[in-house]
């Protein structure tokens, strides 16, 4: 079994240079995203505490070669979410969720393939200044119903990114969630200086009983732990766990995120987001997000 540092070590070996090295990363979260009504999602965009308190934001169109879309994204120190307007993407409901599992070495998704016996991974690319910069590996869980309310992938991003996309004069070519989130943030203006969210570490997820056992499966090749209640399954990796529960009339997707915070409240606060959402800071260093 993995241990806690939840280590996976693949049999196979890839090249860096003229070296031959083991894979050696753990499987974490990249991000999620949750589409939402328009009334939340208008709540949480125009909530000046978010924007100035909570966490790094932006409202963002990405172009990509195969799709654009746009909506707004608050980042972490490796971790990062966004939310989208049900009333801006066509054919999409609300709850809809994509679940993006990250790493941070070279040639993992490559290593992944024969491990989830999936197709090969695709280059995901960016727009900047009117041409297209690669962005990340892409490795598809094809696994999943079609029908699911999740997809999800692993994701890699490509090393040349930062370089293509707003080098520096140093680390331009790292693959390190945490360097990616940091270049990030530094294009942003009124960024918090000392903005509360650290990083997604736990989420619940509402799904069909087939997309659950596709994902309980994938979690427990990349070594996670499985735990089984009456209703819930954990999966409980190095620093992210993913709880799965039966979806319902009422509840699909993503309906709860805990965040590790940079600080602490001094007590208990309630923020309320539309019709249903509330975000609740606890005193022990976390907060709960629920939709």
């Amino acid at each position: 079994m993995i241990k806690a540092l939840l280590l996976l070590t693949l049999l196979s070996a890839v090249s860096y240079g003229q070296k031959e090295q083991a894979v050696t990363s753990p499987i974490s979260l990249n991000h999620f995203y949750l589409t939402l009504d328009s009334e939340t999602f208008s709540a949480i965009e125009n909530s000046d505490f978010l924007k100035t308190e909570f966490a790094a934001f932006e409202r963002r169109t990405t172009v990509r070669t195969d799709m654009t879309y746009t909506g707004i994204y608050f980042y972490g120190k490796h971790t990062y979410f966004e939310f989208f307007d049900v009333a801006a993407q066509a054919g999409s409901k609300p709850g809809d969720t994509g679940l993006a599992f990250g790493v941070d070495q070279s040639d993992v998704v490559k290593a992944l393939k024969p491990l989830l016996n999936t197709k090969a991974p695709d280059l995901v690319t960016r727009a900047c200044d009117k041409s297209q910069v690669p962005w990340f590996y892409r490795l598809k869980l094809e696994s999943l119903p079609a029908d699911s309310v999740v997809n999800s992938w692993i994701m890699e991003y490509h090393p040349q990114f930062l370089a293509l996309w707003n080098p520096k004069p140093t680390g331009n070519e790292s693959v390190r969630r945490e360097e990616i989130l940091t270049r990030y943030k530094a294009v942003l203006k009124n960024v918090p200086s000392d903005q509360y969210l650290g990083d997604v570490i736990e989420l619940t997820i509402a799904a069909d009983s087939q997309s659950i056992e596709k994902l309980t499966a994938i979690c427990q090749a990349f070594g996670y732990v499985s735990k089984k209640d009456a209703v819930t399954i954990k999966l409980t990796g190095a620093d992210f766990s993913l709880h799965l529960v039966p979806e319902t009339q009422t509840a699909r997707g993503v309906i709860s995120v805990v965040f590790k915070l940079n600080r602490n409240t001094k007590s208990t606060k309630v923020v309320k987001f539309g019709l249903k959402s509330t975000l609740e800071f606890k005193n022990n260093g976390t907060a709960i997000w629920k939709f």
